[in-house]
């Protein structure tokens, strides 16, 4: 589709606009080329184009915001978090109930999952009008855009975009609180031009995005920890030691009053797998904070609204398992793992699925990551063969918004026969490499279907290929 017989004003017309956009690709590509220079900017850039939309950097505070970062886990810990402020104002807000806004990324299926109020999406109505009112007052010439130097951009890349649309949307729906998820580390994140959030999360710190977060865990930690703000206080999981030195180094260098969370003690949460444990124990400090800080907290001190609320979470895509709607005997896994902590942990809970026959892998690496290194640990994690390995890039025919738009596709498939032969070296099983997600599972299906017993599919690698397989195979998330 490209666009040009979409309707003016329309979701599809926002799709496509916001499509256009320079990609995080590009932008990774230029920060690199400059040796880091251009973050400097990051921030204030950001904050002009806040102001240019008609809004103060100040504004923000009235969105109450609960601000997460980390390596992996902080989708899970804002979903989480998510769930239990939705008790709360079940069980003690019924006479004016809170409004909540999530923002996370990336998306599953259609981008306006990344902004939600009170659990779901906004409409496709609600999305085009935001996304317009965001669009037409970046390209307006007046006001001038505050220039804060001679390379700043005259509009925000895709993700800067939507981080900047959701802020305006928060404003505009006036939310009681604003979930933020960081989308990569933290001191140079768009999100991070918030200046007085509630309280602070950080999540399990590994090393991924190391081309512009630095080599070592150290480094990463440091961009992490840049969330943390003056006297606001933070919480963070259990981190290795020199993460953990360096979060600490940073919340006194800002007298923020910093408190590490043991893991939950219940295993009976909403979101599947034992590494859950310490993102619903970051999610239930972070609530209890926000709620004492922003006087919400129940007058009779019952804190039931937080066990349930970690028992009714639900992070489609992450540990999820579905039967496909056309085969009672084909069952599908799907995690959006992508970094070895992540992909470890995604073959344990795969690993405990009783039962299992027949498997089939279904995989993509994110981009950027190593995917002989991906596949080496989910092979050493693994306590079953598979019949089949399936290879294909994250593109779903289906929809234009299913794109990943931080990266560029290889029309020659190179990544996936790479990966491919990789996993064959590993294990010697037949592996096949298809063009996109719909071909993929199409064979998955016939494979299943040809082999007359029970089939479980594990897919992992890339939250984008997850997506897909929801979409495709599932019918929704």
């Amino acid at each position: 589709m490209d666009g040009s017989d979409v309707p003016v004003g329309s979701y599809q017309a926002a799709v496509r606009d916001l499509n256009n956009l320079q990609t995080n690709y590009q932008i990774i590509q230029q920060i690199k080329a400059s040796g880091g220079r251009l973050n400097q900017y990051s921030i204030p850039e950001f904050a002009a184009f806040v102001e240019k939309i008609g809004h103060k950097v100040s504004d923000l505070d009235k969105l109450n915001i609960i601000h997460i970062t980390g390596t992996k886990g902080k989708g899970s810990t804002c979903a989480f978090v998510n769930s239990i402020l939705t008790q709360l104002s079940q069980q003690h807000h019924k006479a004016r109930p809170l409004k909540i806004g999530l923002f996370t990324s990336p998306h599953l299926i259609q981008v306006r999952e990344r902004i939600q109020i009170n659990g779901q999406p906004i409409s496709q109505s609600s999305f085009a009008r935001y996304f317009y009112e965001t669009y037409d007052r970046l390209k307006s010439p007046d006001p001038p855009l505050r220039k804060v130097s001679d390379e700043s951009p005259d509009m925000p890349m895709y993700f800067r975009f939507l981080t900047l649309m959701a802020f305006h949307t928060f404003l505009r729906e006036q939310v009681d609180v604003a979930i933020m998820e960081v989308g990569v580390g933290g001191e140079f994140d768009s999100t991070n031009v918030i200046q007085s959030p509630v309280v602070c999360g950080i999540a399990s710190i590994g090393l991924d995005h190391m081309n512009s977060l630095g080599s070592t865990i150290s480094e990463i930690a440091w961009h992490k920890a840049g969330i943390i703000k003056p006297h606001v206080p933070v919480f963070s999981v259990e981190q290795h030691p020199d993460a953990l030195q360096v979060v600490r180094k940073r919340a006194e260098d800002k007298q923020a009053p910093l408190q590490v969370v043991s893991p939950w003690k219940s295993a009976d949460l909403g979101i599947p797998g034992n590494h859950q444990q310490v993102n619903a124990a970051l999610a239930a400090a972070l609530c209890r904070e926000w709620a004492l800080r922003t006087n919400n907290y129940p007058a009779d001190k019952d804190e039931s609204w937080i066990s349930q609320g970690l028992q009714l979470a639900r992070w489609p895509g992450r540990s999820q398992t579905f039967v496909s709607p056309r085969s009672s005997q084909l069952s599908w896994h799907v995690d959006g793992a992508h970094t070895t902590e992540s992909i470890t942990a995604c073959a344990r809970w795969f690993s405990n699925i009783p039962h299992k026959t027949h498997c089939i892998l279904l995989f993509n690496a994110a981009h950027n990551r190593d995917a002989s290194t991906l596949l080496t640990t989910l092979n050493e994690q693994l306590n079953c063969s598979f019949v089949l390995a399936v290879f294909c890039p994250n593109i779903n025919a289906s929809r234009a918004d299913s794109v990943n738009f931080t990266v560029h596709n290889d029309a020659q498939l190179g990544p996936q026969h790479d990966a491919a032969l990789a996993w064959k070296q590993l294990t010697g099983s037949p592996t096949v490499v298809l063009p996109s997600i719909n071909e993929a599972v199409a064979h998955i299906e016939a494979t299943a279907q040809s082999l007359h017993s029970p089939v479980h599919v594990l897919a992992t690698g890339s939250l984008h290929l997850v997506g897909g397989v929801l979409d495709i195979a599932k019918g929704s998330i």
